[in-house]
Parts: structure tokens; C-alpha cells; sequence
């Protein structure tokens, strides 16, 4: 608890500096591989940092990836939800990974982060919630490809972008 609370004390301390140097609030990436990447890690350093200076960018194939669910991250942080990062998460690739002991690297080199629409992620769910929050801000697709294809990842980002347009977005 008390690491929980140095940690989140710098994120207010950044945040306050930001803040005041810019107008700019932050947002918090939990990430995969990195010192907050599950939703019991995030919701740990949500409940410490300033709700009103922090905000959560919710990475969609990373809170998957790490087991939990992003319609669940959508209730709990609601408004809070200042960013976004669009990815999917292919749950047989993510269970092998932790079956085998993949890294991070090999995992998402086995493409454990597949294209949006084809993994575990409810796009059309989640993006109907976030739009009935109100929520206008910024979004990105996140799409890693990771092959010696240099076309492959021009291919994809097309793909994701249909998938999107599909959905009214």
C-alpha cells in the first residue's frame, strides 16, 4: 500500500505540473508488460490519484489481455475514460501465450493483438456506452503487426478502419 501510495503521489505531482504548465489534464495508459497493467493494478492507482486531475486511457486489448473485460472498465471508470485506444485481443492467442510462458513480445509477435472485430473485444457495445456517456474525445486504433511484410500493416489499418465505418463510426 505504501508503494501504491508513492507511486500514485508522482502521478498527482506530474499531473498538477501538466496541469498548470499546460492546461492540459492527463490520462493514465495501464499497459501490458509494464507496472500497472491489470484492472485490479489500474483501479489500485485510480482510487489514489486526483479523479479530477487523472483520467484513464482505456486500451482496449490491453485490459483484455491482462483478463479483464472493457464493457466492465467502461462502468466502472465511465467519465473518467478520457482517451482511448481501440485494440483487440485474440482470446485462443492470449491463452496460449500464458499456457507457453509467452513474453509480451512473442505474444503480440503471435498476434495475440488481431485485427478490431476478430477478438474478444465488444467494439459495437463498447462504443455505443462510451458515445451514450457522452464521451467526444479522442480515439485510436492500435493495430500491432508485427512481420517482415512491410505492406501488411498499411492492409491492416484499412481493414480496421472498414470495420469501424461498419459500425457508423
Amino acid at each position: 500500500a505504501a508503494e501504491w501510495d508513492v507511486y500514485a503521489a508522482g502521478v498527482n505531482r506530474v499531473s498538477w505540473r501538466v496541469l498548470d504548465e499546460t492546461g492540459l489534464r492527463v490520462v493514465f495508459h495501464h499497459h501490458c508488460a509494464g507496472y500497472v497493467e491489470t484492472a485490479e493494478e489500474t483501479r489500485e492507482l485510480m482510487r489514489r490519484v486526483d479523479p479530477d486531475l487523472v483520467g484513464l486511457c482505456l486500451d482496449t486489448g490491453h485490459w483484455q489481455y491482462a483478463g479483464g473485460d472493457a464493457m466492465d472498465a467502461v462502468g466502472e471508470y465511465g467519465s473518467r475514460i478520457r482517451y482511448l485506444h481501440l485494440k483487440d485481443c485474440d482470446p485462443a492467442i492470449r491463452e496460449r501465450a500464458l499456457r507457453d510462458g509467452l513474453d509480451y513480445f512473442a505474444a503480440t509477435g503471435a498476434g495475440v493483438f488481431c485485427e478490431l472485430g476478430q477478438g474478444s473485444v465488444d467494439f459495437p457495445r463498447l462504443l455505443q456506452q462510451m458515445t451514450a456517456l457522452g464521451y467526444d474525445g479522442w480515439a485510436i486504433v492500435e493495430q500491432d503487426v508485427l512481420v517482415a511484410d512491410l505492406d501488411a500493416p498499411k492492409q491492416s489499418a484499412q481493414r480496421n478502419r472498414d470495420y469501424l465505418r461498419s459500425l457508423g463510426y
